[in-house]
């Protein structure tokens, strides 16, 4: 069975990533939210997981993801 994608933003536990279809989707719906706070000086880091469910997504992620310092996208392996 293939690995499904998830989002961990912020804070949010285990039980509260939610699921995208692709990295990019998931990306994206990141650098939105991020976006956001970001004009207002809040910073904002998120992890992908990768995991054939949500109850087998584990505490360390497969990306952490970002803002750089000019506002654009990281997306780092662990």
């Amino acid at each position: 069975m293939a690995n499904k994608v998830y989002l961990r933003v912020g804070d949010d536990t285990l039980d509260e990533v939610t699921e995208y279809s692709s990295i990019r989707s998931a990306a994206l719906a990141f650098q939105r939210e991020a976006e956001d706070l970001a004009r207002f000086d809040q910073p904002l880091e998120a992890s992908l997981h990768f995991a054939p469910s949500k109850d087998e997504v584990v505490e360390y992620p497969d990306r952490v993801l970002s803002l750089g310092p000019r506002g654009g996208l990281r997306i780092e392996n662990t």
